[in-house]
């Protein structure tokens, strides 16, 4: 039988390892939930909780230990495509890439769980600082290394709407995510002080209403948190007619792992055979989506002449997604913006390349060590570095491509620069049938939210949708589907409070995180806690101190250092 105890020390539960180690694995469980493939939302608000209460009275060391077991555990489970389709043919070595990068995405679980314990002693002021270090962890590992993962950040779990999701027009993705934990922290509270009255009840004493405050407090700030979203303002107004829309999706299933997301001659003529088959009412723009181009059209004269008939028979400014030759025998992703003529307008360069997607860092050892990673990615490709807004029909078109979705401040800087609708071009053929294609629209849903502009996700294989303001994806189409999504959108000219203030909600978020830490490590505030009896409400037993193991380390935690003599 687990060994269990509930008393009415400082941290309300006693557990044994095997309990706290389940809680551990039960949080990364019930994380990798409140994401797409399951796609429960609301999980998220309460996904941290056996995390919490496990890890409570543990030394930091301790808890860094299960909070790094909560991490692996949720981006296992979230980040399994990646061995089983969108790197399953280079065997073993998919395998490899995912254990890396859970490796890696775990640590941020795990300093945030060395936190909890170790600013114990601010006491309530912990639910509104441990927030901003988990978001902060967030933003770390979303930029490093390698350009950073921007997977699994707990504000996208919102994605599929309710009373919080609005709050991303405030506080960005960051902010949402910070809110998010902030209810956790609240609810595991709440547990601790129902568990602390339970217990003096237990031994015979009656906890006045100073006691039992905190049993309806916390629950009541958890469900506060999780409806302040509604609070939100509205997204900015429509500044101007709507904009016809053709979204072309006509991808193959074909290939494997990278191989999927190849262009061919046949994706190719898809593409212009359904742009040249649209009829009434002439569209103001056609979205082809990332690579559905075979080949670069600007070196092709075979492939500029038909997208240029493709656009003249269609009446309409073309935006396609290509590969585009960069010089030296290099390449890039590009999307292109045809006139209705068929001439080059515009173009834009994708700047945040995919690291063994589209090149291989440290490529004069990784093709030594792990020769696949060559077979995969051939040639490294070459990023952009402007991000601006293209026109197309009069109305300013901020372009993205890919999982540059997942950056918030690249939809931010669009929006700012005076983007007027989003467009993200992808291809996601090489995700497989699995939910990485999901879970990449979630990210352009909180786009489209912080952003209050209209977001079109274009994707040659799917799933293609026109996301509102609200963040509700219209129109979503399947996997591999050949389909053409019609849709009339409203510009929007204004700016969310995140789009003007994100950057300073960052750093606001950041420095936080670095307050936390400091109270977390500085000395003196060790020995000066050290030196003040914890308060405890009235009518409450003493904890029996010396009866666990566990809190004799806790008490040997809080315990000031002994500075050498003659210092």
């Amino acid at each position: 039988m687990l060994p269990v105890r509930v008393t009415g020390g400082p941290g309300g539960w006693r557990a044994g390892p095997a309990l706290r180690v389940g809680a551990a694995v039960l949080a990364g469980v019930a994380l990798s939930l409140a994401f797409p493939g399951p796609d429960l939302g609301p999980v998220a608000l309460v996904a941290l909780v056996p995390l919490l209460l496990a890890i409570e009275t543990l030394p930091p060391r301790r808890a860094a230990a299960l909070g790094y077991l909560t991490g692996l555990v949720f981006f296992g489970l979230l980040i399994l495509w990646i061995p089983t389709e969108f790197l399953s043919w280079t065997g073993v070595a998919g395998w490899l890439a995912w254990i890396a990068l859970c490796v890696t995405q775990a640590c941020s679980v795990a300093a945030f769980a060395a936190l909890v314990p170790a600013c114990r002693r601010l006491g309530p002021w912990r639910v509104a600082l441990l927030p901003a270090c988990w978001a902060t962890f967030e933003l770390l590992r979303a930029h490093a290394p390698l350009g950073g993962f921007p997977w699994g950040i707990l504000g996208v779990s919102q994605h599929g709407g309710g009373p919080l999701l609005p709050l991303a027009r405030v506080v960005g993705v960051y902010g949402l995510s910070a809110v998010i934990v902030a209810a956790n922290l609240a609810v595991a509270a709440g547990v601790r002080a129902l568990a602390r009255t339970l217990a003096a009840r237990g031994s015979g004493a009656r906890p006045g209403w100073r006691a039992l405050g905190p049993v309806l407090a916390w629950p009541a700030l958890a469900v506060a948190l999780a409806l302040c979203g509604t609070l939100a303002p509205a997204p900015p107004p429509a500044s101007g007619p709507p904009l016809q829309l053709a979204v072309i999706q006509a991808g193959l299933v074909g290939g494997h792992g990278l191989d999927r997301g190849a262009s061919t001659e046949a994706v190719f003529s898809n593409h212009v055979d359904r742009t040249e088959a649209l009829g009434a009412p002439r569209p103001d723009l056609v979205i082809w989506g990332e690579g559905s181009v075979d080949e670069d059209p600007l070196s092709n004269p075979d492939r500029l002449e038909r997208i240029r008939r493709a656009a003249r028979r269609a009446g309409a400014p073309l935006l396609v997604g290509a590969t585009t030759a960069a010089g030296d025998g290099h390449y890039a992703t590009e999307a292109l913006l045809f006139t209705q003529s068929g001439e080059l307008a515009d173009r834009y360069r994708k700047r945040r390349l995919v690291p063994f997607g589209e090149y291989v860092p440290m490529s004069w050892l990784m093709g030594r060590v792990l020769p696949v990673t060559r077979e995969g990615v051939p040639f490294d490709k070459i990023p952009g570095e402007r991000l601006e807004p293209m026109v197309a029909d009069g109305v300013r078109v901020g372009t993205i491509i890919c999982w540059e979705s997942a950056y918030a401040e690249d939809a931010r800087t669009l929006a700012r620069e005076g983007a007027q609708l989003v467009v993200v071009a992808t291809n996601n053929a090489s995700f497989g049938e699995g939910p990485a294609s999901r879970q990449h629209l979630a990210s352009s849903q909180l786009r489209a939210v912080e952003e209050g502009r209209t977001l079109v996700q274009a994707a040659v294989s799917g799933s293609s949708a026109i996301i509102g303001p609200d963040g509700v994806a219209h129109q979503q189409t399947g996997l591999y589907q050949q389909v053409t999504i019609r849709a009339a959108v409203a510009p929007r000219g204004g700016l969310t409070l995140y789009a003007r203030f994100g950057r300073g909600i960052e750093w606001a978020l950041a420095a936080l995180a670095a307050a936390s830490v400091l109270i977390a490590l500085l000395p003196w505030t060790r020995r000066r806690i050290a030196a003040e009896p914890a308060a405890r409400p009235p009518g409450l037993p003493e904890p029996a101190i010396g009866s666990s193991q566990e809190h004799q380390e806790h008490a040997a935690s809080a315990r000031p250092t002994e500075e050498p003599a003659g210092r």
